[in-house]
Order: structure tokens, then C-alpha cells, then sequence
């Protein structure tokens, strides 16, 4: 997305202080860079938490850190939220723990603290401050094995959709406050500065001469819609100044589906061979997942432009200038 992008209301934009939650991370730090070349005044919020290695997130602000009209708070959202957030601001709230599989079990207990309650935490915190509008990441895992054309409908199979399902609940009930809030519902988002635990970096890593080796879970006949993070940033900017009804959720995809198997191929076509293992598909995977495109394009006027192929060559260039070595760190 470039600042002169028809779809994009550079001015409009520009007319309010930005606060991105989450700044640091792949799709926080793409959305950051997008908005200071629409010209906003953005204030970044990230704690630096070590899902993977920090040095990583500090990179990806590499260009943003040191630009004029931003400003990072390196402190959890939870406890400063409250003092960063003035009237008028408007709030891009990316801030969350990613992931279906570790959602399980024990690791339920951070995913409540920073999906549920810290995105309790920002609504409040907007609302009492008179915030102009709030932008909430959701996720395409809410709709579980149904979000396929003829069958759509939010029933999340993991724990991980449960709690982005219980932000879009939050944000219901605000919006019945007055809190003007959208929420989008990212359907498998790809490309350049992607956290090291997602399918495509495992894919390129894999393809290293030193890299580790690619873990296929099931068949790889499962089907995803792929979304280019720079297709993904436009539509959350868009979505912070279009007209919208309060409390409306958009799905959020890239226009195309592939199977697992063909994104692999991809990626070897691209990279050469990648060395891989097949395990069994793991608990709260779909089978399949697909956007509905149509109430995007009407209340936002956004279409996805990148294919995957394109997005996929522009993650290789990313990949090939990267360390051999990024590991996710284990937490405890």
C-alpha cells in the first residue's frame, strides 16, 4: 500500500493521533509503517513480550523508530493504556497472544489475560476517554470448521477462537455504550516480518541450508485463504476512518484460497526444497476457512490486490536477508 493508494483517505487519517497496540509485532509494525506514510502522528504500544525473540520485534520497527511522528511506549497495554489514550485518538488494538495450539490446556490462562481482558481493558479506557473509533483485530478462528460460503457462523473449535470471539462479544456491548469500534476478522495473514511460529516462515526457514526442517500437520489438503499483511494493513487503516456502523465485524481475507500443499510448492518454487515431516493434524485446525469479501467491499471499499504468489515473492526477498536462526523461545 502506497500513501497515494485511492482506497486510503490520507487526510482524514492524518487528522488524528494513532494508537497502535501491539505496535511491534508482524502485522502491528507493517500497520505503523503505513500510517506514518499516510502522514499520522502514531503512538505505538509493546512490552516486548518474548513469544519469540525480541531483537526480531525491534527490527521490525527499525524504519518507524526513528521517524518524526512516532512514539513507542515499551510497557504492557494492560497497565498504560489508560494514561496514553486521549480524546479523538484512534485506537488500532492489535495487541493479543496469536496462536491455536498453545491455547490448550494451561496456556488458556495467559491467552484470557491478553485477549479477553486487556481488550476489556482498551474498550474501557476508550470509551471513558472519548476515543474516536477502535479497531479490534479479531480472527478468522471464530468460525471454527464453518466459514465456508454455505455454512457461516461463529463457532470457534479452539480455545485461541474462543477468546478473539469473546473481544467481538466486548465489543458489542460497548458499542450499546457508545464506543465506536470495528472488528476484523484476519483470515491467515503472510509476508514479510511473519512470527516464526506461522506456517509460511517454517516454510522458508525450511528451505536454509541450516534451517529446520517444515512440520506438515495432516494431509496438507486443508485449505486456508491466504491474506498479504500489506492488503491486511490498508483494510485495518481504511477501517479506522470509513463509515461504519459501531459494533460491525468484516472479514478480512485475501480473495483466494490454496491448500497447504499448494502454498509449499510456492514456497519451493520460489526458495528451492524445503525438508519436511508429516504429523497427524493437530486439535482446533479447519478443514477449510473462506472470507466473505462482499460487506468488506460495501462499508469499506477495500479489495485484496496481492496474489500469492506476489506476496509470497515478497516474503522470500524478506526471508533471504534474515538470520539463519529465529527461533520461537519456549515459554514456561
Amino acid at each position: 500500500m502506497s500513501a497515494d493508494h485511492p482506497n486510503v483517505p490520507a487526510t482524514r487519517v492524518a487528522e488524528h493521533r494513532v494508537v497502535v497496540t501491539g505496535a511491534a509485532g508482524f502485522i502491528g509494525s507493517t500497520v505503523v509503517d503505513r500510517l506514518l506514510a499516510l502522514g499520522a502522528e502514531v503512538v505505538g504500544i509493546d512490552d516486548y513480550d518474548p513469544w519469540y525473540l525480541p531483537a526480531r520485534k525491534q527490527a521490525n520497527l527499525a524504519t518507524a523508530s526513528v521517524h518524526e511522528r512516532f512514539s513507542l511506549v515499551e510497557a504492557d497495554a494492560f497497565d498504560v493504556i489508560g494514561d496514553v489514550l486521549r480524546p479523538d485518538d484512534l485506537v488500532i488494538h492489535l495487541a493479543g497472544r496469536p496462536g491455536v495450539q498453545d491455547s490448550w490446556g494451561l496456556g488458556f490462562t495467559d491467552y484470557s489475560r491478553r485477549n479477553i481482558e486487556l481488550t476489556q481493558r482498551v474498550y474501557e479506557e476508550a470509551l471513558g476517554v472519548g476515543a474516536n473509533r477502535v479497531v479490534y483485530a479479531s480472527s478468522s478462528s471464530l468460525y471454527g470448521g464453518s466459514s465456508t460460503s454455505d455454512n457461516r457462523r461463529a463457532a470457534p473449535i479452539s480455545p485461541y477462537g474462543v477468546s478473539k470471539l469473546a473481544g467481538e462479544h466486548l465489543a458489542n456491548v460497548y458499542a450499546e455504550r457508545g464506543l465506536n469500534i470495528v472488528s476484523l476478522r484476519y483470515f491467515t495473514v503472510y509476508g514479510p516480518r511473519q512470527r516464526p511460529d506461522m506456517a509460511m516462515h517454517r516454510m522458508f526457514e525450511a528451505t536454509k541450508a541450516n534451517g529446520s526442517v517444515f512440520i506438515r500437520r495432516g494431509d496438507g489438503l486443508q485449505r486456508r485463504e491466504f491474506t498479504f499483511v500489506g492488503d491486511v494493513a490498508e483494510a485495518t487503516i481504511l477501517s479506522a476512518v470509513a463509515p461504519a456502523a459501531p459494533g460491525t465485524s468484516l472479514d478480512i481475507g485475501g480473495g483466494e484460497s490454496a491448500s497447504l500443499l499448494d502454498a509449499m510448492a510456492l514456497v519451493e518454487e520460489l526458495a528451492g526444497p524445503m525438508r519436511t515431516e508429516t504429523l497427524p493434524a493437530p486439535a482446533g485446525d479447519p478443514r477449510a476457512t473462506a472470507a466473505d469479501l462482499q460487506p468488506t467491499i460495501d462499508v469499506l471499499g477495500w479489495v485484496p490486490t496481492t496474489s500469492l504468489f506476489d506476496g509470497l515473492s515478497a516474503q522470500a526477498s524478506w526471508h533471504a536477508v534474515q538470520p539463519d536462526h529465529d527461533m520461537v523461545i519456549e515459554l514456561g
